[in-house]
């Protein structure tokens, strides 16, 4: 396949929306993360209540949670709406723009070969991807979400109901995803000065990957990631629109003309729109995997954790970096309300809405995944529930 034709992940899947998480306290995250001792024992019945809490924006939840400070899974409501099925506690999902942390995986990868350099002008492997003007956009500031590239707009991809359903087998290579984007006037003008979470670097990143190995990103995420772990129930497809093996239904709320809604079933899109799928005991496996180093090299695995000292455009008090950056290479950081911090990443695309959370010293880690039917997107609400239910319960 030539290397800027490949499928790839919509606007919603890679997402422009700030992730939902409960605000920090005012503790520091060094002080948080040099705690020792137990997290308080889970509580089956706050998890599950946590679970439920949600039943008129979502039609089914799942969750899992281990490490040495415990595990417990559960799950709520329905996996499909038309016969009635639970939700199955070993089902499947689209990760939307959790497929970011493995694709910062592999780039990091790619640096720890020597086969590019993090500082270096992303420009230099890719001197057509990006309009004349550019400044040098350094390979680095494309995973911590400092590039200052522009992101796509809702006119540039259907973003109603009517207009998700009818389009979601539309293909998007990269190419036109980046070339969309770019025509956007950017956030702000020096790279690596600011953050603002956004889908357009990892693009680019994606593309990156392509131009070095002359293999799509969904292969190199295969034989590099999913392969070695021998992580089975996770796919990276490029054009098979189905979900293999059991799992929930995705579903949209379309508006009818009696001003009343209708559950439309999108389960089945193009994969670029979902970008990966995995299991909530895959994604526990590759986060493990991940912070105890199995991965990456010292050197490139601190840059998962590295959280540039810059502020984030448009943040404030209430978000996790308390108006500062709060993402390294593909990971985010956020300290819960009870000084707990917690690594990890959101994802969402249509119908799925998923993350994997840990400390890091990984005593416990988080996996869960919801059917939202609001289209995508993360339900601060419902997702600040299970993560105080499982780190502060």
């Amino acid at each position: 396949m030539a290397t800027l034709a490949c499928a790839v992940l919509t606007a919603v899947a890679l997402g422009t929306a700030v992730p939902a998480m409960a605000a920090p306290a005012a503790r520091s995250v060094a002080a948080a993360e040099r705690a020792s001792g137990r997290l308080p024992d889970l509580d089956p019945q706050i998890l599950q209540r946590a679970l439920s809490s949600a039943p008129d924006r979502v039609t089914g939840v799942l969750a899992r949670v281990s490490g040495p400070d415990g595990r417990w899974a559960g799950t709520y409501g329905t996996g499909d709406i038309a016969t009635g099925a639970l939700v199955p506690v070993d089902g499947r999902f689209r990760l939307g723009s959790v497929t970011k942390t493995f694709i910062a995986t592999v780039v990091l990868q790619l640096a720890a070969e020597h086969r590019v350099d993090l500082d270096q002008p992303v420009q230099r492997c890719l001197p057509n991807v990006l309009r004349g003007g550019y400044p040098p956009i350094p390979v680095r500031t494309l995973l911590n979400f400092t590039s200052s590239l522009p992101e796509l707009t809702p006119d540039d991809l259907p973003t109603t109901p009517d207009g998700i359903v009818e389009h979601r087998f539309d293909d998007h290579p990269l190419a036109e995803l980046v070339a969309k984007a770019v025509r956007h006037d950017r956030p702000f003008q020096e790279p690596g000065s600011m953050q603002v979470y956004g889908a357009t670097g990892y693009y680019v990143a994606a593309m990156l990957v392509e131009n070095l190995t002359g293999h799509t990103y969904q292969q190199e995420i295969t034989n590099r990631i999913l392969r070695p772990l021998n992580l089975r129930d996770t796919t990276a497809p490029e054009t098979d629109t189905t979900i293999p093996g059991p799992h929930s239904h995705g579903y949209i709320a379309v508006p009818q003309p009696d001003g009343g809604t209708r559950l439309v079933d999108i389960t089945e899109q193009n994969p670029g729109a979902g970008g990966m799928i995995s299991t909530t005991a895959d994604l526990d496996r590759f986060l493990t995997a991940l912070f105890r180093g199995r991965l990456l090299p010292p050197a490139e695995q601190a840059e998962l954790f590295t959280v540039p000292d810059v502020p984030y455009l448009g943040g404030s008090d209430s978000d996790p970096g308390h108006g500062r950056a709060y993402y390294g290479a593909g990971l985010m950081r956020a300290t819960l309300p009870d000084g707990v911090t917690v690594w990890g990443k959101t994802g969402s695309t249509f119908g799925y809405t998923d993350g994997m959370f840990a400390t890091r010293d990984l005593r416990r880690r988080l996996v869960y995944s919801f059917n939202p039917t609001n289209g995508g997107g993360n339900d601060l609400a419902l997702v600040n529930r299970i993560l105080s239910a499982t780190f502060a319960s």
